[in-house]
């Protein structure tokens, strides 16, 4: 297959982001859609691309191989049932689904139809955090014990973002990366734990409107990794920017990085192991197009018929499953 026909539904914001990132990588031929079809026509417009007024038609087109799934996270499974029974490959936005029990039989519909499903959890392609990994399969700082992840940034974009009927809240929209990030680098957790889940700013300035705000915007929970290490992840929409920051501490020293290219990461060792000196390491890395790279790296798996290595169908099960198990 020398290229991939993609069928990309929902045209929000999300839909803009990837849709710059085919633009830049060959080898793709796009079509858009949309319920409302003015946003699938500017979208075709803006980005030079096919549109098609009925979402129906794309996900039932054979000519297309593969959906880009961006609507909203409570019509996640319904869009992808459809696709896979379709015969598609499938790129779902992060989170997987609304609940556990979607994401579940979402398995049965990937297993039953034998294509493939990838979730956007575009953290994992970051060099900084591609360096972590490295740094903890390597036992650069020997086992780890203690670990803090933290994301945060200021909401207030749109509505749907602070309203739990439409999928919003810090834990789909924050918290899901720090827990795929946990579940990459340490496993599905033995045990979790939520300690604090709350909505700070209960209205909110949106576009010149006050929204009356009821998902959360605060959370914060504790798990224990297979290994016995202790981790603690916290995620908001209250900062006043972007902020993203994690330390893991073990027995030989501290990987410290951010997916924020104005930090330096920080592999510090107690003593000198394989390439890293004794004392801090520091790796600086300017800024990476991660929609092109998770989206070069589906277009691989689509052409290989292969499911991913990276950002498993498995692993956003586990990240849905630890959300509903302890918030």
């Amino acid at each position: 297959m020398s290229e991939v026909s993609v069928g990309v539904l929902g045209c929000g914001k999300i839909a803009g982001k990837h849709l710059d990132s085919y633009q830049k990588i060959d080898g793709f031929d796009i079509t858009v859609t949309d319920i409302q079809p003015d946003k699938a026509r500017e979208a075709a417009s803006k980005y030079d691309v096919a549109w098609e007024r009925d979402p129906e038609k794309v996900l039932r087109d054979p000519d297309i191989d593969a959906i880009d799934v961006c609507v909203p996270v409570t019509a996640h499974k319904d869009v992808i049932e459809t696709a896979l029974r379709e015969g598609k490959d499938v790129f779902c936005e992060k989170p997987l689904a609304q609940t556990a029990e979607d994401a579940a039989e979402i398995r049965g519909f990937a297993d039953e139809t034998g294509n493939m499903v990838m979730v956007g959890y575009l953290y994992r392609f970051h060099p900084a955090f591609e360096l972590a990994q490295e740094a903890l399969s390597d036992g650069v700082i020997g086992d780890p014990h203690y670990a803090i992840f933290r994301v945060g940034g200021r909401g207030s974009h749109r509505a749907w973002k602070h309203k739990s009927d439409t999928g919003g809240g810090a834990a789909n929209e924050m918290l899901v990366h720090m827990l795929d990030l946990m579940v990459w680098w340490f496993g599905a957790p033995a045990e979790t734990e939520g300690l604090w889940t709350d909505t700070i700013l209960p209205e909110r300035d949106i576009g010149g409107e006050t929204v009356e705000a009821d998902a959360e915007d605060l959370v914060v929970l504790r798990a224990r990794a297979e290994d016995d290490t202790e981790i603690l992840c916290e995620s908001d929409l209250v900062s006043p920017s972007y902020m993203n920051s994690i330390e893991i501490h073990g027995e030989n020293g501290s990987i410290i990085t951010s997916i924020l290219d104005q930090f330096p990461t920080s592999i510090y060792c107690n003593e000198p192991t394989g390439i890293y000196d004794r004392g801090h390491n520091y790796h600086d890395f300017s800024r990476v197009d991660l929609f092109k790279k998770e989206l070069e790296y589906f277009k691989d798996c689509v052409t290989a018929e292969s499911d991913p290595e990276l950002n498993t169908l498995d692993d956003a099960i586990e990240v849905r499953r630890i959300i509903d198990s302890t918030l």
